[in-house]
Formats: structure tokens, sequence, C-alpha cells
């Protein structure tokens, strides 16, 4: 199944996590937070990235051990047969879930800000029909794809977002470490949950030119994405207020409506920002549901994973219709999110303590 033209570069890797994990929650994280630890979110929002980083080192380690191996095929070896085929059938649910609620995510945010009367399933399918195209060329034009729009995606956000700081009031951010060290540290464990998409390195592991590297790859797409969540949310903090944010159901979308750009170049810059929401969205289900048809394809021993991507398309499509309105949408979205840290942390750490104890595999070194 791995060819020369399947392996990918290492900044290719990092392109493909970072656009992978951006779109998860982003338009959504300041009320979050806000609701969560009120002027001490912004501190969520550092704090799960340092958890998320050494969270990730596991799913690092393992592909450190098992350099030409996915999680479908260490799994087995380390757990044996069924219990392995057990773990990558739960694996290829859970893409396939999150793979729906990101479509599903998109197709709420355009319907309130721009596409008011067009069917939502007629955005659903129309985005999913254009990730299955890329999705079926293989892994290499993904992260090719990713490399090409991480730029075309980051430099805007961050000029728009620059553009709201002569309004900002930064003492919105007052007072400091107000939030009690328990509701803190629970709270810290549901803001991770924007930073998964750093499990589809259980699939795309053996993919990886430099896997050695890995380490590196996590750090800097963590950091960079720690680095981008926390500028947002000071921000909309700093720019409508923290009880604003509480309130508002997309508040990092819902700021760009109130920003002017310099010299009215651009009349409305939510426009643009629903334009480059799009390209979030569209490379984070690439790279989940690729990783799910991979899986599958893994799982099953077949030669192609083409024939998954077609398989697949009427489940991701009816797991995204689930949702009934925008709220139960946030909630499903929060249950994928405690489904991902069992699937990318938990699991994936009782595997790597087995493997060493059993000294199956490589050296984690």
């Amino acid at each position: 199944m791995l060819t020369n033209n399947d392996k990918i570069t290492i900044p290719q890797t990092v392109a493909l996590l970072i656009t992978t994990i951006l779109a998860t929650g982003i338009l959504a994280l300041p009320r979050n937070v806000a609701n969560a630890a009120g002027s001490d979110g912004w501190l969520l929002v550092l704090l799960a990235g340092v958890i998320s980083y050494f969270s990730s080192l596991i799913v690092g380690a393992l592909v450190k051990r098992f350099p030409g191996d996915t999680f479908i095929e260490y799994s087995q070896k380390v757990l044996g047969k069924f219990p392995g085929y057990i773990l990558g059938f739960i694996l290829i649910l859970y893409f396939i879930f999150v793979s729906a609620m990101s479509v599903r995510v998109f197709s709420e945010v355009m319907n309130a800000f721009m596409l008011i009367n067009t069917p939502r399933g007629f955005i659903i399918i129309t985005m999913l029909l254009s990730s299955v195209y890329l999705i079926r060329h293989g892994i290499e034009p993904i992260a090719r794809i990713g490399e090409i729009l991480l730029p075309i995606l980051i430099i805007p956000i961050f000029a728009m977002y620059l553009t709201a700081l002569p309004r900002a009031d930064f003492s919105e951010l007052l007072p400091f470490f107000d939030t009690p060290v328990k509701d803190l540290a629970i709270s810290t464990i549901h803001t991770a949950y924007n930073f998964l998409g750093f499990e589809i390195l259980l699939m795309i592991g053996p993919y990886m030119r430099s896997p050695e590297r890995v380490m590196w790859t996590l750090l800097f797409s963590i950091g960079f994405i720690t680095l981008t969540y926390l500028f947002i949310v000071v921000i909309v903090f700093a720019s409508i207020g923290v009880e604003d944010s509480r309130i508002l159901l997309w508040p990092a979308m819902s700021i760009i409506r109130t920003i002017m750009a310099p010299g009215g170049v651009f009349e409305r810059l939510d426009a643009l920002a629903l334009a480059l929401w799009t390209i979030a969205s569209f490379t984070t289900i690439n790279g989940m549901y690729y990783s799910g048809t991979l899986a599958a394809a893994h799982l099953m021993g077949a030669r192609e994973f083409k024939f998954f991507v077609t398989i697949f398309f009427p489940w991701v499509y009816l797991f995204s219709i689930i949702p009934g309105n925008p709220l139960d949408t946030m909630r499903w979205t929060q249950i994928s999110g405690m489904a991902g840290i069992v699937i990318a942390i938990i699991i994936p750490a009782i595997i790597l303590v087995i493997s060493i104890v059993a000294k199956k595999g490589g050296k984690t070194s």
C-alpha cells in the first residue's frame, strides 16, 4: 500500500497537522473558555496547549517505536488480533464521526452568517464531495494542499484580528488567576478538545519520510496552534469583552462583523473570514476522513483505500444531520471531544506501556 509517492515530508506533515487541528472549534473557543473561566479563559488555552503537546508525545512515541506500522497493525501486535481489531473498528467510527461533526459545524456557520436560506444538506454534500475528490488521490496530494493553503489561511487570520487592536481594551483580561484551581484543571481538559487532530498520526505515521523527527513535528504544530488560539481569544476578549463572549454562539466570527478594514479596502471582512473558515473546515475534514478510510483499508487488508472513501460518504452525511440545531451540534461536538481524549491519549498510552513492558516494537528514543 505504501509507495515512494505516498511519503510526505516533515513540512508537509506539520502543515497537515496544523490545518487538521485548526478548524476544530476555533470559532466557539472564546465562548467556551469565557464560560469556563471568565477572564482567565486565555490561561485555559495556554494550559491546554501544554497538556496537549505532552499528550501528543504518546502518539509520537508509538510512531517512532513502530515506524512501519499504523495503529491497526501495532495494536494487534501488542494486544492481540481480536482486541486490536475491535480498537481499529472504534478508531474508524471515531474518524467518521469527527468528519461528520466538522462538516456539520461548517454548515451551521455558513447558514448563520452567509447562506441563510441554503439547505443545510446541500452545504454538507457540496463540502463532502470536494473533500472526497481530493482524498481519493492519496496522502501526498492532501499534504501538499495543506502546505499550500496554510499560509493562505494563517496570514489573513492574523491580519484581520490585528485590525481590532485599536479598539481593544486589555483590562478585560483582568483579574488574573481568579478561577479556583480545581475548576481551572477541569476546564483545561475540556479546552484540550480543541487541540485534537494530532491523532491522525496514528494512521499517517508510517507515511512520514522522517518518522524519527515526529517529536519536533508535534512541538512545532501544537505550539503554533496554541499561539494562534491564544491570540484569537485575547483579541476577542479585549475587543468585545468577556461577558459578550459568553453569550455569543460564534464570538470569533461575530467580532469580524464589527471590524472595518483600514482604508475601506474590504467592505465586509466577514465574507473573507467565511472564505478562510471554508478552507479551515475543508482541510480538517480531509485529514479526518482520509484517516478513517485508511484505517478501514488496513483493518480489512485491502490493497486500496479508495473503495472506503465512497462507502463512508453516506455515513458521514447521516452522522452530520443527527443534531437538530446549533446547540445540539455543540453538544455532539463535545461528545466527539471526550471520545477523542480516549482515542488519542488513553488507548495509545495503554498500548505504549504494554509494548515497552512486553518489549515489542523498536526503541522510543
